[in-house]
């Protein structure tokens, strides 16, 4: 077996979140400080931490954050009808499954963004091994989130294909001398991403399984 373990992100990798993630941090945005942002500007916080977000963004107040944040994931929720496992996802968790693959997630969101938003979607019995943003101090693009899913698991880099859809997923695993999948069937922006393998569609990843993997 190439890869004992497949790790997945969650966000726009198992799960369409765009719209939540966005039109939530576009309302909170207003309502906090009267700016209007389109959503097209907000879209190089997707894939990162809530916090570091904010950075992205150019808000550096904590007052200014620290009322914008709870807004945020308030309105996420509001927003979540929007979300839905992207179609070929569970086939491929059930194939690999059946593969006898370890199935793990490494996430920018912390535990109780999980539980509110990943859980409900009936998925998460997949998954054996779970990192969130609350279980390193640092998060992607580094390697601290990787290293102590390698390190919780006993394993080597090699082993480890990490799937997700962001340049801070593909440096994630990079910098922990992992092998990765870019997921452009919920990238928005895959253009200079260095990855190991890219797949438009994961009924196109699940057939590469099928097919042995090849290089």
């Amino acid at each position: 077996m190439r890869y004992s373990h497949i790790v997945f992100d969650i966000d726009n990798t198992l799960i369409d979140t765009t719209a939540a993630v966005l039109h939530s941090l576009q309302k909170a945005l207003r309502e906090v400080t009267g700016e209007h942002r389109e959503v097209g500007q907000l879209a190089p916080v997707l894939g990162i931490p809530g916090m570091k977000a904010f950075e992205v963004l150019g808000i550096r107040s904590p007052e200014l954050i620290f009322k914008i944040y709870p807004l945020w994931e308030k309105y996420m929720n509001a927003y979540q009808h929007t979300a839905y496992v992207y179609e070929g996802i569970l086939a491929l968790l059930e194939y690999l499954k059946n593969q006898g693959h370890d199935l793990g997630i490494i996430t920018s969101k912390t535990a109780r963004q999980y539980e509110t938003t990943f859980i409900p979607f009936g998925i998460a019995g997949y998954f054996q091994w779970v990192i969130t943003a609350d279980d390193t101090v640092h998060h992607k693009p580094g390697p601290e989130p990787m290293n102590a899913y390698i390190w919780m698991n006993d394993i080597r880099p090699s082993q480890v294909l990490y799937v997700g859809d962001s340049v801070y997923d593909m440096e994630c695993a990079q910098s922990a001398g992992t092998d990765s999948a870019l997921a452009l069937w919920g990238c928005h922006n895959p253009d200079g991403i260095p990855s190991t393998y890219r797949f438009a569609s994961p009924e196109d990843m699940e057939k590469w399984f099928r097919d042995g993997c090849p290089a």
